[in-house]
């Protein structure tokens, strides 16, 4: 990553490496939406993953190198800006005869469950993880290109579960989603016992409200 940063042209900002993240987004939507024609538009899409992660990952990385960081404008873009790209590429999956769209957005729930997580941590403790149980969003990123691959070389036949036409595919962004949300569980209850501890175990109650 420092290897690339070294190397960008001074033309090119931090906040237009957040915008080329974005594009990267659109392009992947753009290429599931063309999958309606030739599966060969999935590289089109993995390609526009690769374009979101060099945006979103070199954006901050750049800034720093520069020593041009506003923390507070960072933050709130990075975080902000993720949205719309994350929706992007959920619905453009969606879209496609591979995973159905309801798959495809509660992948997209269970994802940003985590991201919020990761977000209210951050406020509460100023412990910001980009990763959590050592995955993020490049894993992410990586899972979804190889998924594409796969799909371009083996197809996705359609098959009946509980009389639910499904794909490889669709299960295996069902089990990704699982994955989410058992680990967001899993943190939260963990979290939040950890801060009821280190707070005296709790809050007392009367009659006007909580009491710290």
């Amino acid at each position: 990553m420092a290897w690339l940063v070294r190397r960008i042209p001074a033309r090119v900002t931090p906040d237009g490496l957040t915008a080329f993240g974005i594009f990267g987004a659109l392009v992947t939507f753009v290429g599931y939406a063309l999958t309606a024609w030739s599966p060969t538009f999935l590289w089109l899409a993995s390609l526009g993953l690769v374009f979101h992660w060099l945006g979103d990952s070199l954006d901050g990385s750049l800034a720093r190198f520069r020593k041009i960081e506003r923390p507070r404008y960072g933050y709130f873009l990075d975080q902000t800006v993720d949205v719309i790209g994350n929706v992007l590429i959920c619905v453009g999956m969606g879209l496609t005869a591979y995973v159905r769209m309801d798959a495809a957005l509660l992948a997209m729930a269970g994802y940003h469950a985590l991201s919020i997580y990761s977000l209210v941590r951050a406020c509460v403790s100023g412990e910001f993880h980009v990763s959590l149980a050592g995955t993020g969003p490049t894993e992410t990123r990586l899972l979804i290109v190889m998924m594409n691959t796969m799909i371009f070389f083996f197809g996705a036949p359609l098959f009946v579960v509980a009389g639910i036409a499904m794909t490889w595919c669709d299960i295996t962004v069902i089990l990704m989603t699982a994955g989410y949300f058992v680990t967001f569980v899993y943190f939260l209850v963990s979290y939040a016992r950890r801060l009821a501890r280190e707070e005296g175990g709790g809050a007392e109650t009367t009659s006007k409200g909580p009491r710290r």
